[in-house]
């Protein structure tokens, strides 16, 4: 988790403006990768990748830069791996952005 939101952090940082979609196709490839690196044993790797991809257009167009990058600052400054997880979860948009990616894993 941590891992995936440096390279967001990192990579969205490059990013021209702070608001609005983020556009770059090889930043948003690069954080689609991370989160394709968070494997689940109990999910298809096809399920997956349509998951991430469905989690990281609803980051990139419902996000700001700013909102993005205190997020993953956060979840940066977390002791352990569960927290930084509790950090991301307790965020409203993410968490509205993971129930409507996660619900089309289970249709």
């Amino acid at each position: 988790m941590k891992l995936f939101f440096i390279i967001l952090i990192s990579l969205l940082s490059l990013s021209e403006n702070s608001y609005g979609e983020i556009s770059s196709k090889a930043a948003l490839k690069k954080v689609f990768d991370g989160c394709v690196q968070e494997e689940d044993p109990d999910i298809q790797i096809g399920n997956q990748y349509e998951y991430c991809a469905c989690f990281i257009k609803k980051i990139s167009l419902g996000m700001d830069l700013e909102e993005l990058m205190v997020l993953g600052m956060d979840v940066l400054s977390a002791e352990n791996e569960e927290q930084g997880e509790r950090i991301v979860i307790s965020n409203q948009k993410v968490k509205k952005y993971i129930t409507k990616c996660a619900i089309k894993l289970y249709q």
